[in-house]
């Protein structure tokens, strides 16, 4: 796929902003479907990139606006918030599933080997 111009970048941004799955940006686009669904399986390359951008943005948005409400004393948003926290900590759990790497895994096998 060749480099997306800034108008795509934008659009891509802002169909992430507002949710819009893998399939529906590659039709949007005229995108070849699978192209566009190996970028989100690796998470990774310009189209997947831009379009996460805005959907993180997004995302943040909602979040800051909840916890407004939640620090306002709005029982909804205070389990809504207590759901967000929780999901952020199991999915955090995924870190331990990475294998480290660079200096990180140079000091892992040091500890391996000395026993540490």
């Amino acid at each position: 796929m060749n480099s997306l111009t800034e108008t795509q970048k934008d659009e891509l941004y802002r169909l992430g902003r507002l949710g819009f799955p893998f399939r529906d940006v590659a039709l949007n686009f005229g995108f070849d479907i699978a192209e566009v669904a190996v970028q989100f399986q690796r998470e990774q390359g310009e189209i997947y990139e831009n379009w996460f951008r805005g959907y993180l943005s997004a995302q943040a948005e909602i979040r800051q606006t909840v916890l407004d409400a939640a620090l306002n004393s709005s029982q909804p948003a205070i389990l809504q918030m207590l759901k967000y926290y929780a999901m952020t900590e199991q999915t955090n759990l995924d870190a331990f599933d990475y294998e480290p790497t660079g200096q990180n895994q140079a000091e892992n096998q040091h500890r391996t080997d000395t026993g540490e």
